[in-house]
């Protein structure tokens, strides 16, 4: 559902510049075929001046036009415009000789609005407009000899100028609410995992840098935890990889339900909980008071997966454990890449020693490699809750 959703944005966000080009493409068509029209019109009549001028902007539209088959529909919009401006000033200098083509300014104007952005073409319909309004007034053309026909003029061309603009303006808020919208996908893909929701590792250590730096001279702790599922593999290999995604999904979920993963202050999802690599998660947890508070935290991380959740009168995911490492910044590294080292050496070193449970990078020596807090719980073995697994894992 959601790659169908993100298709769907994904053409309705490229739909504004496809109409935009299709609109350009079929008024320089259009365009070239009135400019010959009136280019035969005028060499009947002998208006050579208007047919020198019909063919230069025929051509210049033409060849604009052919351009921009082999490159970009920009030139063609830009001469396009620049066309039939030149052509609506003509239309009023010349309005007394030829009263009737003055109707074409209509859909000029219309025309040079839909084909160019918002702003610029509000900006030229409406310095046309007033143009318009001070070439007739001032030197008032018969105008087919109606003593209001100005009037009408001028009024009908701002109406249709206004009713226009308001409809480019709807469409463009449309279109760039489309596109926000397909940006912040784009986005979401780029800096969370996809499977789990959380950051991926890429967002993790570039939020997790300046972080570090901001708390680098607090009273309160900073810690980064490394946990790693056990006997993960044996999941994946007994029951399949679907089951072993829900797995990650369900402890993701738990994680964001029960670790604090929002700014400080604000109420904005940071980047402090992330799916490192496969079955491994990190955490960077900064603002705790004390030592205290955080074996607290390491306590409710390490049993993520023994509190009960209750559906269907059963117990989900009570068989699995998982082990964690934590390491201070800036006591047991100055930086993000040794932190993580550190938190990864005291993960495994949790592993080693017998899984289910979490330890500090600092309590680890040479010759007493653990000293560590556990957090004892009664396992079964995996062959004995395959069905468990087949038929209650759910998120």
């Amino acid at each position: 559902m959601g790659n169908l959703v993100g298709s769907r944005l994904r053409e309705m966000a490229e739909l504004g510049q496809i109409r935009k080009q299709q609109i350009v493409l079929l008024s320089a068509v259009i365009t070239v075929f009135v400019l010959v029209l009136y280019t035969v019109l005028d060499a009947a009549n002998a208006s050579w001046w208007y047919l020198g001028f019909n063919i230069a902007c025929s051509l210049l539209v033409g060849s604009s036009l052919l351009y921009s088959f082999k490159h970009t529909f920009s030139l063609a919009g830009y001469v396009l415009t620049g066309v039939l401006l030149a052509q609506a000033v003509i239309l009023f200098l010349m309005g007394e000789l030829h009263p009737n083509r003055l109707f074409w300014l209509y859909p000029i104007i219309a025309t040079i609005i839909f084909i160019n952005r918002f702003p610029v073409g509000l900006l030229l319909s409406g310095g046309f407009c007033l143009l318009s309004a001070l070439t007739i007034y001032s030197r008032h053309p018969s105008l087919g000899g109606e003593a209001m026909a100005a009037d009408r003029l001028i009024i009908s061309l701002l109406v249709l100028s206004l009713i226009c603009n308001i409809c480019t303006y709807l469409y463009t808020q449309a279109a760039e609410y489309i596109q926000s919208l397909y940006q912040e996908g784009l986005e979401d893909m780029a800096y969370t995992d996809r499977l789990t929701g959380l950051a991926n590792r890429w967002s993790f250590e570039n939020w997790a840098k300046g972080k570090l730096e901001q708390q680098r001279n607090r009273e309160s702790l900073t810690a980064l935890v490394f946990i790693d599922i056990d006997d993960f593999k044996i999941i994946n290999d007994n029951y399949g990889h679907q089951i072993g995604d829900q797995v990650l999904k369900h402890f993701a979920q738990r994680l964001k339900n029960n670790v604090r993963h929002r700014a400080q202050g604000t109420d904005q999802d940071d980047y402090s909980i992330a799916r490192f690599a496969g079955d491994e998660f990190v955490i960077l947890l900064y603002g705790v008071k004390n030592k205290l508070d955080l074996d607290h935290i390491l306590e409710r991380i390490s049993h993520l997966f023994h509190d009960k959740l209750q559906e269907e009168n059963r117990t989900l995911f009570k068989q699995l454990t998982v082990s964690a490492g934590a390491a201070l910044f800036p006591n047991d590294a100055n930086n993000l890449e040794e932190l993580t080292r550190c938190a990864d050496k005291a993960m495994y070193a949790a592993k080693h020693h017998g899984k289910n449970q979490y330890c500090y990078y600092h309590t680890l020596s040479e010759t007493h490699p653990l000293e560590e807090k556990t957090a004892h719980i009664t396992t079964t073995p995996l062959h004995a809750v395959r069905q468990t697994y087949t038929s209650t894992i759910s998120q």
